[in-house]
């Protein structure tokens, strides 16, 4: 019984230990807003209540300022917030306009009043020029960025190229991160791992433009927590207190677009044949459709939703070079554009001018005849020339 019991434990321990081999450093797309309360002499104010309004769902969390009068709040999903502070015998303050981006970490420090009346300060935050807390080069693109900047795809990380940082690698769909190839860096899709393929290139399965909150790329001086040389992060849209939605429809076709490299290229090396006598103009009909809407379930507190819906129908030829695939023409009896092969139904002698054909003759006999040994020993020789005269 020990040792199945040592056996057990023993197995439950290689398990772990591989387990965590496999395990990647992912770290968090969830934001902190932090800050300090004092009053109007700057002395810290302990035990004041500050409460974290999300203003797209409207709803609260709340805490308390320590002994040092600061606080935290962690946790965040992206999006805007509002903070209000108050204190027993302090009039109260707000804060309003505070924007958390991915994993940011943004101040919201609060003045308190002394005041015998009910009274409210409201302080509309704007973005600082430097983020003192946190020293991470970042960037982050919002939803209305997304759907609204000039874009030739629907590829959710085809706005990469938007970073300085990134360049575009040996194909289209890889990137290199200062220089170093994608399969560096880490991609993710609401705080979870979706690298694709072996070396860790962008999957992909994406979601669609309609439903993309954000897109939070870090490029240099992240900590330890965030895997790779790079670090993307895609945040779907979350449902609001309100209905919202949206419809849309795209298309690009050739009529409208100019030549691709690869076009040009093969127009400059067609060599032309029977079957086509110059290379075929490029045609493309590409067409997308499709919307996303999102608010709170009836009946249900505090519960949101949001949907989105995207399909593409394409419509492009497909590139085969091949010698051995007839034309289309010869299925419907029509051979005109073959030429005339002398290689095919030539006997084993070809007969050109000048030749003959020597062979000895084939002699029937009718049944019942008997040869002569004179006439056996006959030696007769047949010639043919190519005019079909028979001399023997």
């Amino acid at each position: 019984m020990k040792n199945r019991v040592a056996s057990a434990c023993v197995i439950c321990l290689v398990f772990l230990f591989c387990a965590a081999g496999v395990v990647f450093g992912q770290g968090t797309d969830l934001g902190t807003i932090r800050g300090t309360v004092t009053d109007s002499t700057g002395a810290v104010i302990p035990g004041a209540t500050v409460t974290v309004t999300d203003t797209l769902t409207n709803t609260d969390r709340e805490t308390k300022t320590n002994s040092q009068g600061n606080y935290e709040m962690v946790g965040l999903k992206s999006g805007t917030y509002r903070v209000a502070i108050t204190a027993a015998g302090m009039g109260k303050t707000a804060i309003t306009n505070v924007v958390v981006n991915g994993s940011d970490t943004v101040s919201a420090d609060g003045v308190l009043k002394v005041s015998t009346a009910t009274e409210t300060v409201v302080v509309s935050m704007e973005a600082p020029a430097i983020n003192t807390e946190d020293q991470t080069i970042t960037q982050t693109l919002t939803n209305q960025a997304v759907v609204e900047l000039p874009r030739d795809s629907r590829n959710v990380y085809t706005f990469l190229y938007l970073n300085p940082n990134v360049t575009q690698g040996a194909a289209d769909g890889s990137f290199k991160f200062i220089g170093a190839q994608s399969y560096g860096a880490s991609f993710s899709l609401d705080g979870q791992r979706s690298n694709g393929g072996i070396f860790g290139e962008p999957t992909s399965s994406q979601p669609s433009l309609e439903a993309v909150g954000e897109i939070n790329l870090l490029t240099s001086d992240f900590s330890a927590e965030y895997a790779g040389i790079a670090n993307i992060r895609v945040s779907t849209k979350r449902g609001g207190s309100d209905y919202h939605g949206s419809a849309f429809y795209n298309n690009k076709n050739s009529a409208l677009a100019a030549w691709t490299l690869d076009d040009k290229i093969g127009q400059a090396e067609v060599s032309p044949t029977s079957f086509q006598s110059k290379y075929p103009n490029p045609y493309f009909n590409l067409n997308d459709i499709g919307g996303s809407v999102g608010g709170p379930i009836p009946l249900l507190k505090k519960t949101w939703f949001f949907a989105a819906y995207e399909r593409n129908y394409a419509v492009a030829p497909t590139k085969i070079s091949s010698s051995t695939i007839p034309h289309p023409s010869l299925y419907t009896g029509d051979f005109s554009g073959l030429t005339d092969r002398p290689d095919i139904g030539t006997p084993a002698h070809p007969c050109v001018p000048g030749a003959v054909i020597s062979a000895k003759p084939v002699v029937i006999l009718p049944a019942g005849a008997i040869l002569t040994s004179q006439e056996m020993a006959m030696d007769t020789e047949t010639v043919t020339d190519c005019g079909g005269n028979t001399t023997q």
